[in-house]
């Protein structure tokens, strides 16, 4: 099958796929997609017979559609999807699992015709009279359905406008492809699969889509694994042209986690001058997630100092009288806390939430029978949990790998309901201090090792995010190596890589490495290399009622006793 298809792109930055509807083409996205390129490197697809794309003999399925778009989605790339785009990047998500960043589906449903255990889906009689159309009145069979479009929604006369401008501005469709995308709608039925497509979602739906329904779209995010729903007040079947600015403020804050800092993309003779600024530390996310993911497997018999951390984190919890609803572990990688976690709390639900789905299959293995816990790959920058439906965030040594420290705070802060509570680790500015200096004798124009945040920063930082009076403390441990190759092969295995804007792009040159090995022997006491990790230990609570902010007189922050007990 010949899966060539006509691709525009445009804009800079992470990729983000944009998959049309029925009889429809890529171009036809309106003006709001401007801002957007911006921010993205946006690839508008023909889908198969549609606009400039031929139609490939013998294409017949959803899989098929999926499979001819493919090729033409890159690795760890963002798909949005609308109407039958929304379902065609669903079956890539489902195809391709842990390989795609996000995904936002809008007006999409995974069961367009409704049945007897779904109705929230379009009449039967509806669809067959444009399957006939299309074999009579060609032209007037598409006008209705745009119109169909437009029903309901507040702004339907500029959406109307919009579509019948941009209708042939590709060419018209392949009627084979008319007929088969109707064959599609038919007969395409995504529900069983959803629990599976795991990659952190954004459904969005028109309070009066006469096509997808609402109800679809609410539905549609409750199954999925990883997805938060926004339904857009008065809007029909095609918001993002008839409420533009709403649909793009959402889906910016969504894909903010895809966003590079404006040093990813400088080139390495520039490279040396971002390490001199903050551009120079900012993080590579999509190879934060693909290095942990390939670590999953030799992460635990490595991870010697995350386990002593993660293990006096849990002993923590004691002073805590809880009986938590709710409990996410941020940042949960193979899930030693995730069952650690429904140990304590049987009667929780415990969600393990990490970015690298690698990690998540692992973390799998730990279930048991009777111990279970839910599994989202998802970004902590953008959590697809909804507005205060966690009692307690749990999250050991995972905010040193976000770019933006703040966005995550204000992403638990939202989430947690009054009362409940952040109880996390992290790793200080003196981390890994020893290999840091003798990377900066050895190799000055690049960074080496990340850069973290320093304990009053972050206590700074709870209080900006809205929690109450947050109590943090620090712990140094100090590991030891017989020779530095010892410490630099425990952080391949872990998945720890240097992540860094400012990291050199080339391989690092045997003179470099040994300059650097040399410099790291000035560090070695009684024989052995010190490897010093400054750990901050912090735990703040969101609050039942108003906090002081800077300026005004300190406020009282309560806790109930009920929920304070001593340590042993």
């Amino acid at each position: 099958m010949n899966t060539s298809l006509h691709v525009e792109i445009r804009g800079t930055g992470p990729d983000l796929v944009l998959l049309h509807g029925w009889a429809l083409h890529g171009g036809m996205w309106g003006p709001w997609i401007d801002e957007l390129a911006r921010r993205a490197r946006l690839h508008f697809i023909d889908l198969p017979g549609h606009g400039r794309s031929r139609w490939p003999a013998g294409t017949s399925t959803l899989r098929d559609l999926a499979h001819a778009v493919s090729p033409h989605v890159p690795s760890g790339a963002a798909v949005l999807g609308w109407s039958l785009g929304g379902m065609v990047a669903l079956e890539l998500a489902r195809s391709r699992p842990g390989d795609l960043a996000a995904l936002v589906l809008i007006a999409t449903t995974p069961c367009f015709l409704a049945r007897d255990d779904w109705p929230a889906g379009m009449n039967i009689g509806v669809l067959d009279g444009f399957a006939a159309g299309l074999a009579g009145d060609y032209r007037r069979t598409l006008s209705n359905f745009l119109a169909l479009q437009s029903w309901g929604d507040e702004n339907a006369t500029q959406a109307l406008r919009s579509l019948r401008a941009n209708l042939d501005a590709h060419g018209e469709p392949d009627p084979q492809a008319l007929t088969a995308g109707l064959g599609i709608l038919r007969t395409a039925d995504l529900r069983d699969a959803l629990a599976s497509i795991t990659v952190p979602s954004l459904v969005i739906a028109g309070e009066h889509d006469r096509i997808t329904p609402v109800a679809a779209g609410r539905e549609l995010a409750s199954r999925l694994p990883s997805a938060r729903f926004v339904e857009v007040p008065k809007a029909g079947h095609a918001p993002f042209l008839t409420h533009p600015e709403t649909v793009r403020r959402v889906v910016e804050s969504f894909l903010a986690f895809l966003a590079p800092s404006p040093a990813h993309s400088r080139t390495t003779a520039t490279a040396a001058a971002a390490v001199n600024s903050d551009g120079g530390f900012a993080l590579d996310v999509r190879r934060i997630r693909e290095s942990f993911s390939q670590a999953a497997e030799t992460y635990d018999a490595a991870a010697v100092l995350q386990s002593t951390v993660r293990d006096e984190l849990l002993h923590r919890l004691d002073v805590l009288r809880m009986e938590p609803e709710v409990v996410v572990d941020l940042g949960a990688g193979t899930g030693q806390a995730s069952i650690a976690l429904k140990r304590r709390y049987p009667g929780s639900r415990v969600v393990a939430l990490d970015i690298a789905h690698g990690m998540l299959l692992q973390a799998r293995k730990r279930q048991t029978l009777l111990r279970r816990f839910d599994r989202v790959v998802a970004d902590a920058a953008a959590l697809p949990l909804g507005n205060a439906s966690v009692d307690m965030l749990f999250s050991s040594l995972m905010l040193q790998w976000c770019n933006d420290p703040d966005q995550v705070l204000r992403e638990c802060r939202r989430v947690l309901r009054p009362g409940g509570v952040l109880h996390f680790t992290t790793l200080g500015p003196d981390t890994l201090v020893e290999l840091r200096k003798s990377w900066q004798a050895a190799d000055p124009g690049h960074a080496h090792v990340n850069r973290f945040i320093d304990m009053h920063d972050l206590g700074d930082a709870l209080v900006r995010a809205g929690f109450a009076e947050p109590v943090l403390d620090v712990e140094r441990y100090t590991l030891t190596y017989d020779d530095a190759r010892g410490l630099m092969r425990d952080l391949k295995a872990i998945g720890a890589h240097n992540a860094t804007a400012g990291r050199a792009r080339a391989l690092t040159g045997k003179s470099t490495l040994a300059r650097m090995l040399a410099a790291y022997e000035g560090f070695r006491r009684e024989g052995k290399l010190p490897a010093t990790y400054e750990v901050v230990f912090a735990q703040a609570w969101c609050p039942t009622g108003p906090i002081r902010t800077k300026g005004q007189p300190r406020a009282e922050t309560v806790i109930p006793i009920s929920q304070i007990r001593r340590r042993d």
